[in-house]
């Protein structure tokens, strides 16, 4: 009898709390930020979010809630399936803020979003499919991984969108993250199993700490930049 969380290996238990504690961490400085910035801004609520979400997925995974053990494949798969609400929720959140920050309009920030969920939903169920139906979902998926990335990009390359090197870190960023899950996916227990527990794990902790807590601190600061010279100039009126 197989029991969560007893039955984790030592490190998938040390990497489950690692991500959750970045998560948490991070949660919490951005809403300290939030509240003590004096103009409001949408971005900051949206990076809280996306740490609070992924920080209530890695304490549910590191609990023993959110994992199921699959039996149904030749070999014993473990499958983190919160994680993909998870991503369901702060996939969009990244994409979507992504593109507000680079001026889109509002059906690309829904194109966006839409493809980002089919592209979790489409992972989600390849991960609780037998072989071979399963890696056609995993295909599927990166059909809509790919139309995000080619959306993204045509902003990138949008002369009338939001420039500068801040948009370009962080859309190369998210691309890069991203193309690492359907990597892991098809190496680790979702897919061929090619990759141990701790490894596919450890993998996947530090993916989710770059692309959401390095791209939370790439959007505020880009959004402090673009509000620190009106602010300069409305108090040199009193000087």
């Amino acid at each position: 009898m197989v029991t969560f969380p007893d039955d984790y290996p030592n490190s998938v238990r040390h990497f489950l709390l690692i991500g959750f504690l970045s998560m948490f961490i991070g949660a919490g400085c951005f809403f300290y930020m939030g509240v003590n910035r004096k103009v409001n801004s949408i971005m900051h609520t949206v990076v809280f979010f996306i740490c609070a979400v992924t920080a209530c997925s890695y304490y549910a995974n590191w609990s023993g809630l959110g994992v199921e053990y699959k039996t149904s494949d030749e070999t014993p798969r473990v499958i983190f399936w919160s994680r993909y609400i998870d991503w369901v929720v702060t996939g969009p959140l990244i994409v979507s803020a992504l593109a507000l920050q680079s001026k889109s309009d509002t059906p690309t920030v829904i194109s966006l979003s839409g493809n980002v969920v089919l592209y979790e939903i489409c992972s989600l169920i390849g991960a609780m499919t037998v072989a071979p139906y399963k890696f056609m979902w995993w295909v599927a998926s990166l059909i809509f991984l790919g139309m995000v990335f080619m959306v993204l990009m045509q902003r990138l390359n949008n002369p009338e969108g939001y420039g500068g090197e801040n948009l370009q870190t962080m859309t190369y960023l998210v691309i890069c993250c991203f193309c690492m899950y359907p990597i892991v996916w098809i190496v680790g227990s979702e897919g061929t199993a090619a990759l141990g527990l701790s490894q596919q794990t450890g993998l996947l902790c530090i993916t989710d700490v770059v692309v959401k807590l390095g791209f939370s601190f790439l959007l505020l600061n880009s959004i402090d930049e673009e509000t620190a010279a009106p602010l300069n100039q409305s108090s040199q009126q009193y000087v």
